[in-house]
């Protein structure tokens, strides 16, 4: 049986937009301002925001007189040289030029860059135009080289098989009073289609996008992670944050956040919008959960031995139209 590196499994869960994805964050129950309520104030005056070492919302400014007004907001602030949109651009010029072949590139926020990967199987043509559209931007763009390749895991959090291929569970999720199990989408693209655990495939969009929905067979779908973690809803990763990420492979790890809206090309494919985390994880891991306490932030996708991307779990939610479960 083959099994990918993410898996979505429906028994692991069942026991237990591009550049917006950084303004939509949910409002705090504190005095201080929420991060994008102080960025939608300051307009296109502002780099984005991420979290300190401490777990504090950074904002990034462009001068002194804005970093004082998010200071009298109650948080803090750190002024840098390019916006948000100025980094955004590169992105997306980047992102015109295709896929290339185990690269990738996306924001880190907290170093206000934009971070692209090259590995050992980045064939040299590619890598070298890769290279030199990035070199036109300066220090906007920091370039990281990796051993090995980058790869899609189909494996995860409790396993999901069909048969054929091994996957995890990701989040149970409801849609019009029905248990569903959300994944990801290559784990259908790649691991020959459902049923998985004899549940039907409503729906998987990959590549482009990562995710996959899937009738919960079982009949019983709480909103946990098969670490006993409960997930409350459904959040946007940010930069610096904190994760835990669960699979049938790797078990529980932990890492950071370190890169937001990232594209990578892995086998072929080339996928949109993920984060990218320090956190472990293996094949057979695909579809499984990313998530910081009761927040569920994303489902696996792939990476490489010291990277983990997984697919924003609110994207999927919007796209499917699902809720978490309520008991």
């Amino acid at each position: 049986m083959r099994s990918t590196r993410f898996r979505l499994s429906a028994l692991a869960v069942g026991s237990f937009g591009t550049l917006a994805l950084a303004m939509t964050a949910v409002p705090a129950a504190s005095a201080a301002a929420t991060p994008a309520a102080v960025m939608s104030s300051l307009g296109s005056a502002t780099g984005g925001h991420y979290l300190d070492d401490s777990g504090a919302s950074v904002v990034t400014v462009l001068n002194d007189n804005d970093a004082a007004k998010v200071r009298a907001s109650g948080l803090k602030a750190e002024v840098v040289r390019y916006s948000l949109g100025q980094l955004g651009s590169v992105k997306q010029r980047l992102d015109a030029t295709g896929g290339v072949h185990s690269a990738g590139w996306g924001l880190d926020l907290a170093h206000n860059q934009v971070v692209v990967d090259v590995y050992d199987a980045t064939p040299t043509a590619e890598k070298a135009k890769l290279l030199e559209t990035a070199g036109q931007y300066g220090d906007m763009v920091r370039v990281e080289h990796h051993p090995g390749a980058m790869s899609l895991f189909i494996k995860g959090g409790d396993k999901i098989s069909n048969g054929q291929a091994s996957c995890s569970n990701g989040f149970n999720v409801e849609k019009d009073g029905k248990k569903l199990l959300l994944s990801a989408g290559h784990c259908e693209k790649l691991g020959g289609g459902g049923p998985w655990n004899d549940g039907k495939t409503v729906d998987a969009v990959f590549p482009d996008e990562d995710n996959m929905l899937v009738e919960n067979a079982s009949g019983e779908g709480p909103s946990e992670i098969n670490d006993g973690t409960k997930i409350t809803e459904f959040a946007d990763a940010t930069v610096g944050e904190q994760i835990k990420r669960a699979g049938i492979t790797s078990g529980v790890t932990s890492g950071e956040v370190t890169k937001v809206d990232y594209t990578f090309e892995a086998e072929g494919y080339t996928v949109y919008h993920e984060f990218c985390t320090t956190a472990r994880s293996d094949h057979g891991d695909s579809g499984g959960p990313a998530y910081d306490g009761g927040k569920g932030l994303g489902t696996l996708s792939g990476g490489d031995t010291q990277t983990s991307c997984f697919f924003p779990a609110t994207l999927s939610a919007k796209r499917y139209g699902v809720t978490l479960p309520q008991s």
